[in-house]
């Protein structure tokens, strides 16, 4: 899938993002997900990575993994996606 990027102001208000987009006359809509993810300083690297790698292997609703941010004191941004029919309940 290639990339766009749209700047969402307030990110930090928000929990989703719907997109609706139109390729070659095919509509297609997306719901991204930012969720924050507990980044304790007082934690090892080692244990963090593990606790972050629980929390994917365990994500369920049909969500992909787009990206993991750089941590912001102590959370770390985690991106999902999912694609949903034009016409369906989000």
């Amino acid at each position: 899938m290639s990339t766009i990027c749209i700047p969402i102001p307030d990110l930090h208000r928000h929990k989703t993002v719907d997109l609706e987009i139109t390729v070659d006359g095919e509509k297609r809509a997306l719901t991204y997900r930012v969720e924050s993810f507990p980044w304790p300083e007082v934690l090892s690297v080692g244990d963090k990575v593990d606790l972050l790698r629980s929390y994917l292997e365990n994500e369920s609703g049909g969500w992909e993994l787009v990206q993991i941010g750089p941590p912001d004191g102590e959370m770390v941004p985690i991106t999902f996606r999912r694609e949903v029919g034009v016409n369906q309940e989000k």
